[in-house]
């Protein structure tokens, strides 16, 4: 798959409805198995690391917080043997819109996420 491609947005769509439902939960996702989660959605062409995962995590993060202010959704997406979010995650939150402050961190970040979207 490529962001060009014209099923990207719909995988963009079930990526947040995916991270949404974790996050709900208070629970992290490994990026293999969002790349599961997408594939049982008919989208097997993202593989968990690198290329298309990368573009389509910060649209995650973008979607529907073109500004920024919202916490970025894709903090839960964390490296299964780290259990932390890749390099990349936090090269894109110090990026604009996101612009986070070096004493920022990803473990608040992932609080902010919980605390948004937990249930009720």
């Amino acid at each position: 798959m490529r962001i060009k491609d014209p099923e990207y947005p719909a995988a963009v769509e079930l990526a947040v409805e995916i991270l949404q439902k974790r996050a709900r939960e208070g629970q992290t996702i490994t990026y293999g198995e969002l790349s599961a989660e997408l594939k049982k959605g008919g989208y097997d062409s993202i593989p968990p690391h690198r290329g298309i995962m990368t573009y389509l995590l910060k649209d995650v993060c973008l979607h529907r917080n073109e500004d920024g202010r919202a916490p970025m959704l894709s903090a839960i997406v964390v490296n299964q043997a780290s259990r932390e979010p890749s390099g990349q995650f936090s090269s894109l939150a110090r990026s604009l819109p996101f612009s986070h402050p070096e004493n920022w961190s990803w473990q608040d970040e992932q609080q902010r996420v919980f605390a948004r979207h937990r249930e009720g």
